[in-house]
């Protein structure tokens, strides 16, 4: 996956997209948290950093990356459960480390349906 260059007035910052586990709107920045459990803060918008992300990855391949909401962006990579009951979205990097994000039921249902279209699912 790509690096995303993101150049402030004060800063420059390379970010492995591959590492990143979802994105998070604080006010007018951006707080980036690591599957690893690292965290940094960014001084852009969430807007901004997603119009960076999309421009930094190819175009004719579909992102990992998706918007849930005004305030939240996810790295599909690491998607392992989605519980519209609980509002909870999981995501795990298989090896320790796992973030249960709390995400309003409306759109958890929504991205459930689109997920369910994109992989083949069987029903218990």
């Amino acid at each position: 996956m790509a690096k995303l260059c993101l150049n402030s007035r004060d800063e420059l910052l390379v970010i492995d997209l591959e590492c990143v586990a979802f994105l998070q709107a604080n006010g007018n920045y951006t707080e980036l948290t690591y599957i690893s459990g690292q965290k940094q803060l960014v001084t852009l918008g969430l807007t901004k950093v997603e119009e960076a992300i999309r421009k930094a990855l190819p175009a004719a391949k579909p992102t990992d990356f998706v918007r849930l909401g005004r305030s939240l962006i996810i790295n599909q990579c690491y998607l392992n459960a989605i519980s519209v009951v609980r509002q909870k979205l999981i995501l795990t990097d298989y090896s320790g480390k796992s973030y249960a994000l709390t995400v309003p039921k409306p759109l958890l249902k929504a991205y459930k349906e689109q997920m369910k279209n994109r992989y083949v699912t069987s029903k218990e």
